[in-house]
């Protein structure tokens, strides 16, 4: 590309520059003008929502404003007149997103489904506005449409207000357009003007730099009293004068002889070591360099044998490159890397020419680099590509020689706990001592890798299944020792997978991957043991994955399902209140009970999304039948809570939002916890109930008798009720020491104030035991299974809920 085409480059790109800022200005008005419409339509919604959430300004001062929300014939004609007078089209939904109100009446009582994202989803879960385009059959184009939060004046959330702004954003629109106008027109103008600027100053420019060109081929032929015109004050006047008084020193340059100062400059600069060497073989020549790395000096070098000086020299300098170590006079050693060349005159060698250069410090980083790579750093064990590497070349010689090769997992049980109650300092010093104490276990050639964590993995080569067995034992009784640590004693206990025979498996990855899942198998079995693999293993474990995997979306695709059991009166057997339980409508294997997904729930944190599905949907449900038929509504619905809801800080705020999006009373649920639950921290579980009753939640002991079942934690844990394990129940008849502990359980509770359920009731007898001793209510199949809620409505009442 010549000058005159990279000028005209510029100007072009300077063009395009102003084409860009003027799309960009163009862009930037047409987003402002969207932004705005959107800004507009929100304040819009929010005066609407207002309106409908605290009611019309009201026209004298004592006058009380009522709310839209709850009139709806109010509330229809507010929208119907804002749909004729100012050509709002808006709709009112609640929190599930049932439509409230809508211009189009048939449109009432269906669910809001047109916000494909779930803005209106999300608006009602943060309080944020949002804007979104609505689709439908009808509109395939899409709505612009707005959802704002709807409040009632104590700041409740009631539901949305979702507006359509299209006719207001068309208006914004077209007002920004006259101002896109202008911008086109400018920049086109711009953008002309430019290209011919640009067109002038790239001829005249070209013109100059050409004469300079042609210049500079006569110079580069050898004739060096060529000039050019050095007219002009411009930077191209400037240098045709400076390429004139380059012509004038080439003239003298050419006269003189510089070749021995520079050949002399470099050599003795270069920071290789060389050496010239004659057709004796004797050094006659030698920098500063090849005296430093040889550690004998220039002097040193001078009139010696060449070959003395190079590593791994056979007598003759024979061409090529070499590395090797050279001992200096002094005892140290370097290592060079060399490399000779002959020198030629007339089909004779000459001489020759030796480049040393010292390699020591590359060679030792690349040992390092590589150590590093294949080690681990805390404990210098080898890591687990180092460990896969060697067992790849272990089970190669397992199968040529026939002897068996074994690799056991370990993972250290409690490590965790002993990392976060006295801190990672501690927790590495336990690391490398259980290294320590592995590798005093094993033979010089078995190998002990770190695979990282608080995970190990020793490699036995050979080892038959006495050898696996007794090293395994001993890992357990060598990590089952104490460990000092900051002059405290730590225990910990190891999990370990074994996988014998390792030969039989395809590669390296396979043999770790099952002797990993033994591992686990051994974790699930107690913990501090080993567990040799078997293939029923793996198939559990990938079960068990699928099994997680799709219980991760059973909440979002609906699959769970509501069940209640009555907590019945005693001895009427009249359903006071209900329990909320949960089921799981599992696609692959159908209806599943509690024990077969809790556990897993528990396990991998996902218990939290559940019990909140439990929450909302139990209050929904309790509500909704309190609307219905009050006359054979619970008055209370109890939902159990688990240890890691219980630890959310949030947890009143969403018990809270649940009662409010379901308008369900305070007083009419009961949050049950285990014993267990309740006493891991007693201040912060006092605290944290005590929230909660304070809004008007109640809280329940579940399985009282199980746990620590101690009086005191009675005393100092607010709670309303007391819920009799089932163990006690079940032998109750007949017994005459139990039924004496029932009935002391009960007559405490009833001396505290609290409301005392038997669970597990299962025949007449017990409770008919449970009425002499005055229990109250009780709970069990003999009064009423768990059922889907819509079942037990339907089973009281006479009509069906509605969904």
């Amino acid at each position: 590309m010549n000058v005159r085409q990279k000028l005209l480059g510029g100007y072009l790109l300077v063009a395009l520059l102003l084409a860009a800022t003027a799309l960009v200005a163009w862009r930037a008005d047409n987003a402002s003008a969207e932004k705005a419409a959107v800004e507009e339509a929100k304040q819009l919604a929010t005066g609407i929502a207002s309106d409908i959430g605290n009611g019309l300004p009201v026209d004298t001062p004592d006058e009380v404003p009522i709310p839209l929300y709850y009139s709806q014939t109010g509330l229809n004609n507010y929208l119907q007149r804002l749909h004729t007078t100012q050509k709002r089209d808006v709709v009112v939904v609640d929190g599930g997103k049932y439509i409230l109100a809508d211009v189009i009446p048939a449109n009432v009582g269906e669910i809001f489904d047109h916000d494909t994202g779930n803005e209106v989803g999300k608006t009602l879960t943060d309080g944020k506005a949002r804007d979104f385009v609505e689709t439908s059959a009808d509109y395939p184009d899409g709505i612009k449409q707005v959802v704002v939060p709807m409040r009632s004046g104590q700041g409740a959330m009631l539901g949305a207000v979702i507006l359509e702004y299209t006719p207001l954003y068309d208006q914004m629109m077209a007002g920004a357009r006259q101002a896109q106008k202008v911008i086109l027109t400018s920049s086109t103008i711009a953008v002309v003007l430019v290209l011919l600027i640009g067109f002038g100053v790239a001829g005249s420019v070209t013109r100059r730099i050409r004469a300079l060109t042609s210049a500079v081929r006569v110079i580069r032929s050898g004739d060096y009293s060529h000039r050019v015109p050095s007219t002009g004050r411009d930077e191209i006047g400037t240098l045709a004068r400076a390429f004139n008084a380059m012509a004038e020193q080439l003239e003298r340059s050419a006269r003189e002889i510089l070749a021995k100062e520079y050949t002399d400059s470099i050599l003795a600069n270069a920071g290789e070591g060389i050496c010239g060497v004659d057709a004796t073989g004797r050094i006659a020549f030698a920098n500063e360099a090849a005296g430093r790395i040889t550690g004998v000096g220039v002097t040193g070098l001078l009139q010696r044998e060449a070959t003395t000086l190079m590593p791994e020299a056979t007598g003759s300098l024979t061409p090529g490159t070499r590395e090797g170590r050279l001992q200096r006079p002094d005892g140290t050693s370097v290592r060079v890397e060399y490399t000779i060349s002959t020198i030629e005159k007339d089909d004779r060698t000459i001489g020759a020419v030796v480049v040393l250069r010292d390699v020591s410090r590359q060679r030792a980083l690349e040992y390092d680099l590589r150590h590093q790579a294949l080690h681990d750093g805390l404990t210098g064990l080898p890591n687990r590509k180092l460990l896969l590497d060697r067992l790849e070349h272990a089970l190669t010689r397992s199968r040529a020689s026939g002897e068996q090769v074994a690799i056991l997992y370990l993972d250290l049980d409690g490590f965790k706990r002993v990392n976060d109650s006295l801190g990672h300092n501690a927790g590495d010093t336990l690391l490398r001592t259980a290294a320590e104490r592995l590798i005093g276990l094993l033979r010089p050639q078995d190998t002990v890798a770190r695979l990282g964590g608080d995970e190990f993995a020793v490699l036995l080569e050979p080892a038959g299944p006495d050898v696996v067995e007794a090293v395994a034992r001993a890992a357990l009784e060598a990590l089952a020792r104490p460990f000092l640590l900051h002059h405290r004693e730590a225990v910990v206990t190891v999990s370990i997978g074994v996988v014998p025979d390792a030969a039989r498996y395809t590669d390296a990855d396979e043999v770790v991957r099952n002797a990993d899942v033994a591992m686990y198998a051994a974790k699930d079995e107690g913990k501090n043991r080993f567990m040799i693999f078997e293939t029923r293993m793996h198939e559990q474990l990938l079960s068990r994955l699928d099994q997680e995997a799709r219980l991760r979306e059973a909440v979002h695709r609906g699959e769970l399902r509501l069940y209640l059991q009555p907590v019945a009166g005693v001895p009427d057997g009249r359903m006071y209140g209900a329990e909320a339980l949960v089921r799981w409508q599992d696609p692959q294997r159908g209806l599943q009970q509690p024990g077969s997904f809790i556990p897993l729930a528990e396990e991998t944190g996902m218990i939290i999304e559940i019990d909140r599905w439990i929450l909302r949907e139990a209050c929904r449900m309790i509500r909704q039948w309190q609307d219905l038929n009050p006359r054979t509504a619970p008055a209370f619905v109890s939902v159990n809570l688990s240890a890691a809801h219980l630890e959310q800080p949030d947890l009143t705020q969403q018990v809270e939002v649940a009662l409010a999006e379901t308008g369900l009373s305070p007083h009419c649920l009961v949050l049950e916890l285990t014993e267990t639950v309740l006493m891991r921290d007693v201040a912060v579980t006092s605290a944290r109930l005590e929230e909660l009753r304070r809004i008007g939640v109640k809280i329940a002991i579940d399985d009282f008798g199980t746990g620590y079942s101690s009086l005191g934690y009675l005393r100092d844990i607010p709670v309303d009720v007391l819920k009799i394990d089932r163990s006690f129940i079940n032998g109750l008849v007949g017994n005459g020491r139990q039924q004496e502990l029932v009935s002391a359980v009960i007559q405490l509770g009833h001396t505290l104030g609290l409301r005392v359920v038997a669970e597990g009731v299962e025949e007449s007898d017990q409770l008919a035991l449970l009425t002499v001793m005055g229990c109250k209510f009780a709970q069990g199949y003999y009064l009423g299974r768990p059922e889907p809620a819509a079942t037990l409505y339907e089973r009281l009442n006479d009509r069906a809920l509605t969904a």
